[in-house]
C-alpha cells in the first residue's frame, strides 16, 4: 500500500472521516471538483481515494453502480461535515495547539505508518518510489495533524458537555442489547509507571559530542559526508538535505535560528525538542531557504535504561514482601492521570495487549503482581485487579461499559445537530 494510503487508514477510525481526512492533490488532468464547502473546495481525486481506503479497511464488495453511487455520496458527505468542523475548530480563538503537541503526534503517527512495512529499508524504498524523503513527509502533514488536533479539541469541547442519566442508559440498552458487542476477555489493572528519561550527564555528553561534530564542520570538512557519518535524522542518508523550507514548517527553534543565517554560514549547537542540530543554509529564495542539517538526538542511554529498571526492580521486590501497592504508586509512578486514581486503568481486553504481556496476565491470579515490563516509553509493574471472561453484557455487571457506550452515541447525535446547524450557516454544494 502506499506511504499516502497508510496515512490516510490510519486517521480514518471509528467515525470514519469525521476527524481527519487529509486532502491530496489532484491525481491528474481530469480532476475536478465533486463539492463546495464555504471557501473550500474537495476534488474528485480525494474523494478517489477516501472510497479506495474505505473498501480496503472494511473489505466490503460493491455489487452494482448503484451502490457505489451511494456508497460516494455518504463519503462525501462524512467530508464535508470534517470541513465544517475545521473552518468552525480554525475561527476558534480559545482552541490552542502547541508545537510540542503536533510533533508528539506527528513522531507517532509516523510510527505506525513505519510499523506497516516489514523493515525500514521497506519503508524508504517506498518513499523513494513516491518521489518523497522522510523530511518532505513530515513537513508535508505537520500542517494537517494541527488540523487534526483543531478538530479533535474543538469536538472534545462540546462533547464534555454531554451528561447522561441512568434512565438513558437503560434505554439504550434496551433499543441495543441485541446488537451490542460481547464482552471480551479482558483485565483490570493498576500501575506503577516509571518513565526512562536522558539524565543530565546523558544530555551533557550528546551536547558534547554535537559540538565536536560541529568544529569538524567549521574545520571545512564536508557537511554532507559529516551528516552521513553522524545524524541520526532520516536525512543522512541524503546528506542531511531538507530541500527548501519556509516558515511554519519547522520547530520554532530551528526556524529561528535557520533563518537567520547567510548562504554558507554554519549555525551553532541549537537545541530542539528532537535534539541537538547543527545546520547549515546553502540558499534564499524568496521566503524559502534550502538547509542542510545534523542531528543527534536527545535520548536515553543504555545506562539511563539500566537506572530505571533497577528501580523498577528493587521496588517489585519489596511489594512482594508486602509493601503496599497504592503508596508505591503515590510515592513513584510518574503517569499523572492513573496516579489519581492509585494506579487504576481501564479495563483493557486482552486482544489489546502485547503479546508478551498478554501471556503474563493470562497466566496471573487476580491480586497478583507482574514483573517489571520493560515498553517503548518506560517501565511498568503492573498489578492484576480483576479479569473478565468473554461474555455478552448486562446491565448489573457492565453498567459503566455500557453507560460509555450510550454516552458515545448521545454525542455523536449531538454532533451530528450541531453540523446540520452549521450547514445552514454556511454554504454548502455538492456535484456528484
Amino acid at each position: 500500500m502506499k506511504i499516502i494510503k497508510i496515512i490516510k487508514s490510519i486517521f480514518l477510525l471509528s467515525l470514519f472521516l469525521l476527524f481527519f481526512p487529509l486532502s491530496v492533490p489532484a491525481q491528474d488532468t481530469l480532476d475536478y471538483v465533486v463539492a463546495v464547502v464555504g471557501k473550500d473546495i474537495i476534488l474528485n481525486s480525494e474523494l478517489k481515494l477516501q472510497l479506495e481506503i474505505y473498501l480496503t479497511q472494511t473489505g466490503q464488495k460493491v455489487s452494482s453502480p448503484e451502490e457505489m453511487d451511494k456508497l460516494k455520496k455518504n463519503l462525501l458527505e462524512q467530508t464535508i461535515n470534517d470541513r465544517l468542523l475545521l473552518n468552525q475548530a480554525q475561527k476558534d480563538t480559545l482552541l490552542k495547539i502547541s508545537d510540542k503537541e503536533i510533533d508528539q503526534t506527528l513522531e507517532s503517527q509516523l510510527s505506525k505508518i513505519k510499523s506497516q512495512f516489514q523493515s525500514e529499508e521497506a519503508f524508504q524504498n517506498e518513499l523513494k518510489t513516491e518521489g518523497l524523503t522522510e523530511s518532505e513527509l513530515r513537513r508535508k502533514y505537520r500542517e494537517q495533524i494541527q488540523e487534526q488536533l483543531l478538530r479533535d479539541k474543538l469536538i472534545s469541547s462540546r462533547l464534555s458537555k454531554v451528561n447522561i442519566s441512568s434512565r438513558e442508559v437503560k434505554e439504550f440498552y434496551q433499543n441495543y442489547k441485541d446488537s451490542l458487542p460481547e464482552q471480551s476477555e479482558s483485565a483490570k489493572l493498576s500501575q506503577i509507571f516509571f518513565k526512562i528519561e536522558p539524565s543530565q550527564r546523558t544530555i551533557d555528553s550528546l551536547k558534547t559530542h554535537s559540538r565536536m561534530i560541529l568544529e569538524k564542520a567549521k574545520a571545512g570538512e564536508d557537511f554532507s559526508e559529516l551528516a552521513k557519518k553522524y545524524s541520526e535524522d532520516p536525512s543522512a542518508k541524503e546528506g542531511g538535505d531538507l530541500g527548501f523550507l519556509k516558515k511554519g514548517e519547522i520547530l520554532p527553534e530551528f526556524e529561528e535560528k535557520a533563518f537567520s543565517l547567510n548562504p554558507g554560514e554554519i549555525s551553532d549547537v541549537v537545541q530542539t525538542p528532537l535534539g541537538f542540530h547543527i545546520i547549515k543554509l546553502d540558499e534564499k529564495k524568496d521566503e524559502q531557504i534550502h538547509v542542510h542539517h545534523i542531528l543527534i538526538k536527545i535520548q536515553p542511554s543504555p545506562t539511563d535504561s539500566a537506572r530505571v529498571l533497577s528501580l523498577a526492580d528493587s521496588l517489585y521486590q519489596r511489594l512482594k514482601n508486602g509493601a503496599d501497592f497504592v503508596q508505591m504508586v503515590k510515592d513513584y509512578s510518574q503517569d499523572e492521570d492513573s496516579k489519581k486514581k492509585g494506579g487504576e486503568l481501564d479495563w483493557l481486553p486482552f486482544t489489546q495487549l502485547p503479546p508478551e504481556l498478554k501471556d503474563k496476565i493470562s497466566h496471573s491470579e487476580v491480586g497478583q503482581i507482574v514483573p517489571p515490563v520493560v515498553a517503548e516509553d518506560g517501565v511498568y509493574i503492573l498489578k492484576v485487579a480483576d479479569k473478565k471472561k468473554q461474555r455478552k453484557l448486562s446491565l448489573e455487571e457492565d453498567y459503566d461499559t455500557i453507560k460509555e457506550m450510550a454516552k458515545r452515541k448521545k454525542a455523536s447525535d449531538e454532533i451530528m445537530k450541531w453540523i446540520d446547524t452549521l450547514k445552514e450557516k454556511t454554504y454548502v454544494e455538492e456535484r456528484i
